[in-house]
């Protein structure tokens, strides 16, 4: 099997200190929204390479349990999962119409606001 090798560090002006800025606004607005960090249970047994359609509120606090996997990833250094855990988490909120498209272009120019918005909150 090839070896794939860790990054040492972000590139292209993307740091540590931004990716955590965009996690805690993340997990913040899903908090806000009533949502709990919990993983899909035991996805590949379940689903195996199957797609899979799952209710939004269950897909929410899967993605607020992602950002606190990706805390530990990028306290690890495995800076390339960090990138895709946090591309699959803006993902999940634009497909549950969280965040729009330019919303999170805004984040990824670091462009991240103080606080988190108030349409939809429960």
């Amino acid at each position: 099997m090839l070896e794939v090798e860790e990054p040492l560090e972000f590139s292209e002006g993307f740091s540590t200190e931004h990716a955590l800025r965009m996690l805690d606004f993340y997990s913040k607005t899903l908090q806000s929204l009533g949502y709990t960090a919990q993983p899909y249970p035991e996805t590949d047994e379940r689903l195996g390479g199957r797609k899979f359609e799952t209710p939004k509120f269950e897909t929410l606090c899967h993605a607020l349990w992602m950002c606190d996997k990706t805390r530990e990833f990028l306290r690890a250094g495995r800076f390339a999962k960090v990138y895709r855990w946090i591309g699959m988490t803006q993902g999940i909120l634009f497909m549950n119409g969280v965040f729009s498209i330019e919303e999170l272009k805004e984040h990824n120019r670091f462009r991240i606001p103080d606080a988190v918005p108030y349409r939809g909150r429960t």
